[in-house]
């Protein structure tokens, strides 16, 4: 299979496409996950606990991507 520049770009270009995506999805659940805990009056220390594991576990999966 012969891959030329122009193929090479293309792909490049989807690439940066579906990481913007999946950053936006992120900052979509994320904005939508702080409005629930802005929320909720009761557990805000326990709110952040969760928030801190949370964001810990969607960077990892962010550096598997």
């Amino acid at each position: 299979m012969n891959i030329n520049n122009e193929d090479i770009a293309n792909q490049h270009v989807n690439d940066l496409r579906q990481e913007l995506e999946r950053c936006r999805l992120a900052q979509q659940t994320k904005a939508t996950r702080n409005e629930a805990a802005g929320a909720a009056a009761g557990g805000a220390k326990t709110a952040g606990k969760w928030k801190a594991l949370l964001d810990t576990i969607m960077m990892m999966g962010r550096r598997l991507l």
